[in-house]
């Protein structure tokens, strides 16, 4: 009996390390330190949020990304100039006024990747 509550014990102090281990772990990879920037959003998706786009527009601009994905190799990334090209066609479908507040909101994520790039990194040693 004694051996079988030990098992117990150990079994529920690894599941306890294993909890504390991944809670330190996604702590760690989300913080402001400039390690993970990730967004895992293209920097123009997120600036659209700015704009607020109609229905009607959100679903051009759906319809323009599903065929540029359509017109790309499986496997192959897009060149620079494949993107901004897309880019053109997006912005194209905005008004001047959400042109303006999209370039706007670029502008504001590229200094502030900029700036976290360019940070020391918390861990370094002078």
């Amino acid at each position: 009996m004694k051996s079988l509550t030990s098992r117990g014990a150990l079994g529920a102090a690894i599941i306890a390390g294993i909890a504390f281990a991944g809670i330190g772990i996604s702590n760690a990879a989300q913080t402001p330190s400039g390690y993970h920037r990730a967004h895992h959003r293209p920097p123009i998706a997120r600036a659209m949020r700015a704009a607020h786009v109609t229905r009607a527009e959100h679903l051009q601009i759906r319809k323009i990304r599903q065929e540029f994905r359509s017109s790309l190799a499986p496997g192959t990334r897009p060149t620079r100039t494949q993107i901004k090209a897309l880019r053109k066609r997006i912005m194209a479908v905005l008004t001047p006024q959400q042109r303006t507040a999209v370039k706007r909101r670029l502008a504001q994520i590229r200094a502030a990747n900029h700036r976290a790039t360019m940070a020391p990194h918390p861990k370094a040693t002078p």
